[in-house]
């Protein structure tokens, strides 16, 4: 156990959630993640209060976000990166406010255990924690909007068999698993050899899930898209005089051969460089791209001729005729990054901040388009991060549909942290998806989480494939968070009937 007091103790935690922050995706780091989490459990045994805890929660917290989002930083520095003084304090500024979450889970659970010394036991304690954890990594995608970036359970981004247990209990419930897996070792060889049974177990449950459709590259018999990457830099995208050029780009990408073989052409969040109304001229060459019989579905800028109206981050379904046929308004924004609260009525000020303020879509839609395509919930880049809110209301649709534009994080780990949460989201409603990113990651991910086929980073071409199968509506995708509720309610009551038990065996 660390023993550690004071300003060593609160070093010693940052530095412990800094090494567990490299277990996530890209780098999948996981020894360093049992070694976080294990120092923030033994920081956590020995502090002399709850509001030491507390700190120490905060402290580990703080240095595991700031690692796991300095990749926003890359933002501020897009030209012309009029804030980009700004992009430190703010980043870290993000990561004590999301540091506050591990820290509640500290002093909860020690509230708890000083409450009820009977649950202070080597297995029972662990448990208590681990339920706090979760609870604060709920709270964490909920409150205030929500900021669900890299949950726990994403170390197993690397093993997809891992991850299955995202279809019973969302990535939360398989977080808290992941928690008592990590933190083993702190209650012994005995916990440790069954944290690898657990892993082993779970490793085979989900490869002989898998191993119920076609592996790997089958394409299956639905019908054929074409992704399209046009790979344009931030810098470059919003330039007046390249306009034109990048919507020929787009288009010549998207009539490459095997054109007329495709029930739809995908294009990415914000893909044609201006604002789309109806009747809008740039309409009529998008129209170019729309194969024989089929749609474009792409992300855009939608206005209306009232310009008094707003701005709209959007998917539009476009026809033959290059009329939109149906669109969906993104509904969860980033905050100041899309979205200024009150923008309209304070003009003057929400015009200093951040490059403007879309409008709020209306809510979650399922788009059931002409042509032969199966019916698709729309997610615009950050939604995909939302667990249980990326299907629209009534029938379930067949797929899901993600466009995305992180060029704005250049190469950085941004990016792939935010495909291992769109793989989350196919698993957990056993949906697959198609998704379209600017500048990568382009994929097709089957309704298992498996990606059939990528685009990397900073590559411009398509990905041609036929649209995989959807599996039967998960436990997850049928109840939701209810899953995650059950479980939690599991562990509480065993805990309550052994501590219960316990309490009547003679001394």
């Amino acid at each position: 156990m660390i023993k550690l007091q004071g300003w060593r103790a609160l070093g010693a935690a940052l530095v412990a959630g800094a090494l567990a922050a490299l277990a996530m995706p890209p780098l999948y780091w996981l020894p360093l993640a049992i070694v976080g989490v294990v120092a923030y459990v033994w920081l956590w045994q020995a502090a002399p209060t709850p509001l030491s805890a507390f700190w120490r929660g905060l402290a580990w917290g703080t240095g595991h976000f700031a690692v796991g989002s300095y990749w926003i930083l890359e933002a501020f520095y897009v030209p012309p990166a009029d804030f980009a003084l700004l992009g430190p304090p703010i980043v870290a500024g993000l990561a004590v406010v999301l540091g506050f979450f591990p820290g509640f889970a500290a002093w909860a659970s020690r509230r708890i255990i000083d409450r009820w010394p009977d649950l202070a036991g080597r297995y029972s304690r662990l448990v208590v924690l681990a339920i706090a954890w979760t609870v604060a990594e709920w709270l964490r995608g909920h409150l205030f909007t929500g900021y669900p970036w890299n949950p726990l359970a994403h170390v197993w981004g690397f093993a997809t068999p891992l991850l299955q247990g995202a279809a019973l209990f969302g990535v939360y419930g398989l977080g808290m698993l992941t928690f008592l897996v990590l933190a083993a070792p702190t209650a012994g060889w005995r916990a440790s050899i069954a944290a690898l049974l657990v892993v082993g177990l779970a490793g085979w449950a989900g490869q002989s899930a898998m191993a119920a459709i076609e592996s790997g590259n089958g394409q299956g018999s639905g019908p054929w898209i074409r992704i399209v990457q046009p790979n344009v830099p931030q810098s470059q995208k919003w330039r007046p005089e390249t306009r034109a050029q990048q919507i020929a780009k787009l288009v010549q990408m998207s009539r490459q051969p095997g054109f007329d073989r495709l029930a739809a052409v995908v294009w990415p969040e914000t893909a044609p460089p201006q604002i789309i109304e109806p009747g809008s001229a740039a309409l009529a060459i998008m129209a170019q791209a729309v194969p024989p019989g089929g749609l474009l579905l792409t992300g855009a800028a939608r206005g209306t001729p009232r310009p008094e109206d707003g701005v709209w981050n959007s998917l539009l379904v476009v026809d033959g005729t290059g009329a939109i046929a149906a669109h969906y308004d993104k509904v969860h924004l980033v905050p100041l990054g899309e979205y200024i609260p009150f923008h309209k009525q304070l003009a003057p000020v929400s015009g200093m901040i951040g490059r403007g303020s879309f409008e709020v879509g209306e809510g979650r839609v399922t788009l059931t388009p002409t042509g032969g395509l199966p019916s698709f919930s729309p997610v615009i880049c950050y939604e995909v991060i939302f667990p249980a809110a990326v299907t629209g209301p009534g029938a379930r649709p067949q797929w899901l549909l993600n466009v995305t534009n992180d060029a704005w994080f250049g190469l950085s780990s941004g990016p792939y942290q935010h495909l291992t949460s769109a793989r989350l989201r196919t698993i957990e409603e056993g949906l697959p998806m198609i998704r379209a990113a600017n500048t990568g990651v382009s994929a097709v991910i089957d309704a298992y989480g498996r990606v059939l086929a990528s685009l990397d980073m900073q590559r411009e071409g398509i990905i041609d494939h036929r649209l995989p199968a959807p599996r039967v509506a998960t436990p997850y995708a049928r109840w939701g968070d209810w899953t995650l509720l059950a479980m939690v309610a599991f562990l509480g009551v065993t805990l309550i009937g052994t501590r219960l038990w316990k309490s009547r065996q003679p001394q």
